[in-house]
């Protein structure tokens, strides 16, 4: 999402024409093309302009670093240069390494000089395990300029237990005391099932196709005590389905899946969480359903750096958070249908960004939601959700996506909105088609659009636009002549307007979690790893997409019916 003194250069940009200029790149591309491909898996150190000595910068992004193995002569220093938008760190493999910090800030650095010959591996802990996700390496040569023992088995694939003739049921706490435990035990195809109770875990899962599910989603309790990091992560780890449970009270994320071919969260519940709710980052073919997310800084829910995603969230609900639901750099068979995202300070945001590989945001489809009330400044927010503040669906630099019959109301600033979002690159919204929604009650528009090309309107029922008339503006199918605006929509002053401050998340008046439906069957389901979803998702795409109804205003507007009929 946007970041905070970027967006206060929108005048400048349009005032320069959205052209290059200092720092800055417009990017006009192909609609839909990808970034270059410039963050090499493999370096040799060189120095750094300026410099002594050998230096080597290990840029770390998120959620990677770049590059992943670093070869190097003793002597050299490493910096690792935080440029995503999460704070990292670097955690040796081994215990007295002798190296690595536990945090490293957003925009920060470390730096350590490497004198000894040898194979050092670290990871960044919030974001991945040794030799899996989010994790690296530093080969130092020996005097002779010869690799070290071991360098020869770096980075030569993963590989995990075989499956059991016949998957089999692990119970915790009847078979096995943890969680963790359970899932270490567990082989492909196998069933991990937990009974009520509150479980101080951090729950790390690397084996392919397992199940985790819990008895009761509402007394099945993952606690993080605000010292854990995250309630459940998986970790390049294929089909891995997660279902009906509680996670609160963690530093990082409820649920989060990294490098997964196949995921699935279901009747999840996420509350009181230091970054994101439920979160799928660098993963494909992926279902959310039933699931809850509250009380996150960034977001509720978030689908990042993926295409095609093939992927769909349906049935939940997303509140008190600071943004709904982002989704940097994600789309291609993104569906995000049948659900209630309100309460929170921005609500659907479809993003293009730096922080993340493979931009931009496109062909994300955002039909049949109730979308209302994203007002709240008492939550816990990252900068992009305070300066979001106020708007219901909000594409910032997105590209190809279709918002349709969805019901969008009670927005201090716009109910659906395309616009820029300038970073280092400036991102256009281009070619995004908004028709057949419900919008009303916004403070300054119910549907706007600034910046970029063939952003079409049609059919919608509104009151208010800018540009005014902007059905006849901007018409459907895109890249329609229409009439010429008379007014835009006057973004530097709510960029210039203050907002309210971020709440701590541990402290902010998030509500308890409603009592929500646990899973049907529980205890006997049999165990369905997340393999098929592509399949299950383009079949949704095809047969079921075309069904979907505008939801109705409900009667209670803190109900727990989703969808609303």
């Amino acid at each position: 999402m946007v970041g905070h003194g970027s967006l206060r250069r929108i005048a400048a940009v349009v005032a320069a024409g959205a052209v290059g200029f200092a720092g800055m790149t417009a990017i006009a591309a192909p609609i839909g093309a990808a970034a270059p491909a410039d963050r090499p898996a493999v370096a040799n150190a060189a120095p750094r302009p300026g410099a002594a000595y050998n230096e080597l910068t290990v840029t770390m992004v998120d959620n990677v670093n770049a590059p992943r193995t670093a070869t190097i002569n003793p002597g050299t220093t490493i910096h690792w240069a935080n440029e995503g938008r999460n704070e990292h760190n670097v955690k040796p493999n081994k215990a007295g390494a002798g190296f690595g910090d536990d945090l490293i800030g957003v925009g920060e650095e470390y730096q350590h000089t490497f004198e000894t010959p040898g194979v050092f591996g670290y990871y960044c802990s919030f974001h991945g395990t040794p030799g899996k996700g989010m994790y690296g390496t530093v080969i130092v040569r020996n005097a002779d300029g010869s690799l070290p023992a071991g360098a020869e088995k770096v980075d030569k694939g993963r590989s995990g237990p075989a499956a059991r003739g016949k998957p089999i049921t692990i119970r915790v706490p009847a078979d096995v005391k943890t969680i963790q435990g359970a899932v270490d035990r567990a082989k492909p195809g196998d069933l991990v099932l937990v009974s009520p109770g509150v479980y101080h875990e951090a729950v790390v899962i690397t084996t392919d196709r397992i199940v985790l599910r819990g008895l009761d989603r509402n007394k099945v309790i993952l606690d993080g005590r605000y010292q854990l990091e995250n309630g459940v992560k998986v970790i390049d780890a294929d089909g891995v389905a997660v279902e009906n449970m509680t996670a609160r009270k963690y530093e990082r994320n409820g649920f989060f899946w990294t490098g997964a071919k196949g995921y699935r969260g279901s009747y999840l519940t996420s509350t009181r969480t230091g970054d994101y709710g439920i979160y799928a980052f660098d993963s494909v073919d992926g279902w959310f359903d039933h699931d809850y997310g509250a009380g996150s800084p960034d977001a509720g829910f978030y689908i990042g750096q993926c295409y095609p995603c093939n992927a769909m969230i349906t049935h939940s609900i997303s509140e008190y958070n600071g943004l709904g639901y982002s989704g940097t750099n994600a789309g291609g068979d993104l569906v995000i249908t049948n659900s209630i995202w309100r309460f929170n300070r921005a609500g659907v945001v479809p993003n293009s960004g730096d922080g993340e590989a493979n931009p931009p945001e496109r062909e994300t489809t955002v039909i049949g939601n109730l979308v209302y009330d994203n007002n709240n400044g008492q939550t816990p927010a990252i900068d992009a959700a305070k300066l979001a503040q106020g708007n219901g669906i909000l594409v910032a630099g997105g590209e190809d996506n279709l918002i349709t019959k969805n019901l969008v109301f009670d927005h201090d600033i716009g109910g659906i909105v395309t616009v820029l979002n300038p970073e280092k690159n400036v991102w256009f919204p281009n070619n995004n088609t908004t028709i057949d929604n419900t919008v009303r009650d916004s403070g300054e528009a119910d549907l706007a659009t600034f910046g970029g090309e063939g952003n079409c309107f049609a059919d919608n029922r509104f009151a208010t636009s800018k540009p005014s008339n902007i059905e006849q503006t901007n018409p459907c199918p895109s890249g329609t002549k229409g009439i010429e605006p008379t007014d835009q929509l006057d973004l530097q002053k709510y960029i210039d307007a203050t907002k309210p401050p971020t709440v701590d998340y541990k402290i902010a008046k998030t509500p308890k979690p409603p009592k929500l439906a646990s899973m049907p069957n529980a205890a006997s389901a049999k165990a369905a790893p997340a393999v098929g979803i592509a399949k299950r998702v383009k079949r949704w795409i095809a047969q079921e997409q075309a069904k979907v109804r505008t939801p109705r205003t409900p009667k209670d507007l803190r109900t727990t019916r989703v969808p609303v009929p």
